[in-house]
């Protein structure tokens, strides 16, 4: 490896040009383990959903007999042909599917095989020396997205290894189990039974504060390193989700001071370009309105108090002071009689609103407050 580079150790051959080199492999001579076939599907956001194993302390957590997706013999190993995949939930190419069921599936039933990698199930093999191996895999063409793909026999007699089928199984995948095959007396039965899934993190995602090469908060574009050209996203029908302080989005912006997520669509940078640009997500913008308050002399209501007001009031946008609460004062037989005015009526503190008494206020003659307003589930 002395007079060649690290990354040429598995694209060549110690053939021609390259015969300094006496090991390595080309791409197009992959021999892949489906661990590794996992490994590299897992880089493209394909595999199992840890929807019942993603406790770190889980008992069952790196169980590879139990959890979804998993896959287990349906008898003896040794001598049974059948096996179960419980249910679970993958991702493939950036869809879903439920797989697996509490039905027995059977290595030799023909429904079990894609027809674009097998046209029969696999055979007996010939001599009780004989084995081969077999990958249960994701196969969103079959009945419970389930399918069985096989290589061929090598007698291990003659102290050969059968190899793993299919390479990457040509399109986006992931294999949930690798089982040995061998003959039985009326059929292949299953020698052994490996676990092979390979989970997709549920979450937490982090994402870092996006900012340019200057330190300031901004939209996506090419221009965040020094010497790029600026540019929008290259082609229509793309877009991307990042996280940045809405600083500088807009005058007023909500969460200044705090990172929130934005999408940036393919049509122009910022809203000033016309259509497309990005956008802020959160905060979430959700209303809440409370039941008939009674009032009769001024009142404060805390924020964060069950029945009353759950949660602090946005600020509008348009002006960073005003409030996004509206206030409708009723008398005693609930007609309405005034909607108050913040500042005149009513302010809103850091933690509580507080109501002037309706003797203050003209015409106001007390009876009952129903308080509207705006927030984002954050005290």
């Amino acid at each position: 490896m002395a007079n060649t580079n690290l990354a040429e150790g598995h694209e060549k051959t110690a053939t021609g040009a390259s015969a300094y080199q006496s090991d390595g492999l080309r791409d197009t001579d992959v021999l892949t383990s489906p661990s590794l076939t996992n490994t590299v599907e897992n880089g493209l956001g394909n595999g199992v959903l840890a929807t019942t194993l993603n406790q770190y302390n889980s008992a069952d957590r790196n169980n590879p007999v139990s959890g979804n997706c998993c896959v287990r013999p349906n008898g003896t190993i040794g001598s049974t042909s059948q096996l179960y995949v419980d249910s679970g939930t993958v991702h493939l190419d950036g869809m879903f599917y439920t797989v697996g069921s509490a039905a027995v599936m059977d290595i030799t039933a023909p429904t079990n095989y894609h027809s674009g990698y097998h046209a029969v199930p696999i055979p007996n093999g010939s001599s009780s020396t004989e084995e081969a191996i077999l990958l249960v895999y994701v196969e969103p063409r079959n009945p419970n997205n389930i399918g069985f793909v096989y290589g061929s026999y090598v007698d291990t007699a003659a102290g050969l290894y059968p190899q793993s089928p299919s390479n990457h199984l040509v399109l986006q995948n992931t294999v949930l189990a690798a089982a040995r095959i061998g003959r039985g007396s009326s059929g292949p039965v299953i020698l052994s039974l490996e676990d092979k899934r390979s989970f997709i993190r549920p979450g937490p995602l982090a994402l870092s504060n996006a900012i340019t090469s200057g330190g300031a908060n901004a939209d996506r574009r090419n221009d965040f390193i020094a010497g790029f050209n600026a540019g929008n996203l290259p082609i229509a029908n793309m877009g991307l989700l990042y996280a940045r302080k809405p600083s500088g989005f807009i005058t007023n912006a909500q969460g200044g001071n705090q990172s929130h997520l934005f999408w940036q669509s393919d049509a122009g940078i910022g809203l000033q370009a016309g259509g497309g640009g990005s956008y802020q997500i959160t905060p979430v913008h959700r209303t809440a309105k409370t039941a008939p308050i009674a009032w009769s002399a001024a009142l404060t209501l805390n924020f964060g108090t069950a029945n009353q007001i759950i949660a602090k009031p946005l600020i509008s946008e348009a002006d960073g002071t005003t409030s996004l609460v509206t206030i409708r004062a009723y008398d005693s037989s609930y007609r309405l009689e005034h909607i108050l005015v913040e500042t005149q009526h009513y302010t809103v503190g850091s933690s509580s609103l507080t109501v002037n008494a309706p003797a203050t206020i003209s015409g106001a003659s007390g009876g009952y407050l129903v308080i509207e307003y705006i927030h984002a589930s954050h005290l």
